[in-house]
Order: structure tokens, then C-alpha cells, then sequence
């Protein structure tokens, strides 16, 4: 198994494949129906991970309430992530300025690859996507987009904005770390509020590791408020 795909078992329907790249390591992800997966299905998924040469698994960030079946099957916690709510009834939200010769615009043919570059300096290694990771990450929703921050050919900045039906999701922003301070972070979150507002969403959600500080800092900045609901990521190994 090299690339990521879609693996059915009975009525469960997970997204799978390497993490990172890894031979060893796969990424599991839940389906959208059921979005709550039994313990047989999720047990017979691993089996055929295992028969595929993952030795370990890591799953997609889950709501506690998809997680129960992982964790009765041997999964345990990896990370935790903070959940952030932006109510865009009635958004007006600050104006920021790039610094000069810098701009928001539409990703051109190619402009991924740069992208996944801006997005490894931006990551730990744990939390870097790869191409698939990417491309699910923009296949999450029914509508979105991706625009990035350039200075002539060159991505400073990037994001992946989502939405389906009234709900709206900051999927991925990345800001390179070398160019922090010009104002390409806020540019790019500014710019997706401003897409999911005109498109009628009324809530933007958005998460982030509790401790990485800065990123919680922009997204209070920018109207974003910290909710109750948080999403895990899990692990266990095989078989």
C-alpha cells in the first residue's frame, strides 16, 4: 500500500494509508458514513494494515465521540488538539497589511510543491503533511479552496479552506518561520473568513496543538475563541 485510499468493511469505510511516507507506519482516518465505526470493522482494518507491513498506526485527529471504538480496541492518546470557533454572523474583521511586494492570490499549477515546503519549515516533523495528506486535507469538504501568500514566484504562506453547507474550516495554514512578522499568517486567515462569509457560513472552526501559543495568539487576534470540544489523535501498534 503506497498511496492513501479507501478501505470498506461492511457498512465502515476508512480513509488509509502511509503516514509521512513510512513504510511502517499507517495513517487511519474514519469515514464520513458511518462517521462512528464498530469495533469489528475497526479491528478488521487493522488486520489488513498489518498484512500490508504497517508495524504502527496513527489515526486522524477524532472527535471523542468517533474515538470510542479506537479505544476499545488498544488505541491511546497521541496529541491533543484545541477546537477554535469564528462566529461570522457578524464579522468585521481587522485589516492587516503584507509587507510590500507580497500578496494574497490563488495557488498557480505547481505552487503545492512549494507549499509542502513552507508547511515542513513550519511543523515539527509529527505534524508536516505530505502530498496525500494534502490532497485530503482539500478533499475534506464539498467546497473549497487554497490560496497562498507570494513574493513574485516565491509561497511564503499557504492555506486549504473548506466548507459545507453553513459550517466553514480552516483545514491547513502554514506561514514560513523566516519571513515571521510580515503578516502572512493573518493575511491568509483573513482572507479564507472573508471566502466562507461571502459564501453564507456562519461558523469557522479551526484547531491547533493546545501548546503551540503562537498560533492560538493569531487566531484570538483575528476573532477566533477557544470552545470546549477538543480532538485527539491516536495511536497503537500492530497487530
Amino acid at each position: 500500500m503506497r498511496t492513501r485510499q479507501t478501505l470498506t468493511v461492511g457498512t465502515d469505510r476508512f480513509r488509509v494509508g502511509p503516514w509521512q511516507g513510512m513504510s511502517d507506519v499507517a495513517y487511519l482516518a474514519v469515514g464520513v458514513d458511518p462517521p462512528r465505526p464498530s469495533t469489528e470493522g475497526l479491528r478488521a482494518a487493522l488486520d489488513r494494515l498489518a498484512a500490508n507491513g504497517f508495524s504502527k498506526v496513527v489515526t486522524a485527529a477524532l472527535h471523542p465521540s468517533e474515538a470510542v471504538a479506537f479505544e476499545q480496541t488498544g488505541f491511546t492518546e497521541l496529541d491533543r488538539l484545541l477546537v477554535l470557533s469564528h462566529d461570522l454572523v457578524t464579522l468585521d474583521p481587522p485589516r492587516r497589511r503584507l509587507s510590500k511586494g507580497l500578496r494574497v492570490r490563488w495557488a498557480r499549477p505547481g505552487e503545492r510543491t512549494q507549499a509542502l515546503e513552507v508547511d515542513h519549515r513550519a511543523f515539527e516533523q509529527f505534524w508536516q503533511l505530505d502530498r496525500p495528506g494534502l490532497r485530503d486535507a482539500e478533499g475534506a469538504t464539498p467546497a473549497r479552496r487554497f490560496r497562498v501568500v507570494a513574493h513574485g514566484a516565491d509561497v511564503l504562506g499557504y492555506a486549504v479552506t473548506g466548507r459545507a453547507g453553513r459550517q466553514g474550516f480552516l483545514q491547513r495554514l502554514a506561514a514560513d518561520p523566516d519571513h515571521f512578522g510580515k503578516g502572512i499568517g493573518s493575511a491568509l486567515v483573513l482572507d479564507s473568513l472573508r471566502w466562507a462569509d461571502r459564501h453564507g457560513v456562519r461558523r469557522m472552526l479551526v484547531n491547533t496543538q493546545f501548546e503551540n501559543q503562537r498560533a492560538r495568539e493569531l487566531y484570538e487576534q483575528l476573532g477566533f475563541r477557544s470552545t470546549s470540544t477538543y480532538l485527539v489523535v491516536l495511536t497503537r501498534t500492530l497487530p
